[in-house]
């Protein structure tokens, strides 16, 4: 799996996967146009899709029906150490409580994003 980053202009970066294309950027207070999203509302909606997904994943592997999903992913930044210092899943669904606290726990086993933010893997940086 791979994606490329193109700088455009000033906080402007055109994000490619496959055939898909996401514009970031920052807003006006960062020195941004806020064109796009900024490269860590990105993140979060990384986060939140892909745990959107594992619990879909999740509930059709135990054949519940789902007739509505819904995560939302707060992050509290830390501004001075450019980093997350608390991230926050919340899942709203029409699915009953008891069985939608399984499906979390289930879920947290096949969503990428969440497993590789709780067990980082190493980055490697390559000049090429």
């Amino acid at each position: 799996m791979s994606v490329k980053a193109f700088w455009k202009m000033r906080y402007q970066v055109d994000v490619r996967a496959r055939h898909f294309k996401v514009l970031t950027d920052e807003p006006p207070e960062f020195s941004g146009d806020d064109t796009g999203m900024m490269p860590t509302e990105l993140f979060l909606s990384s986060l939140a899709s892909c745990f959107c997904l594992a619990l879909i994943y999740a509930a059709s592997k135990r054949r519940i029906e789902v007739d509505d999903m819904e995560v939302e992913v707060e992050g509290e930044k830390d501004v001075k150490n450019f980093q997350f210092t608390k991230l926050t899943v919340k899942v709203v669904s029409t699915v009953p409580t008891r069985t939608l606290e399984g499906l979390i726990e289930e879920a947290k086993k096949y969503c990428f994003v969440s497993r590789t933010i709780t067990n980082p893997c190493p980055i490697e940086y390559v000049i090429v």
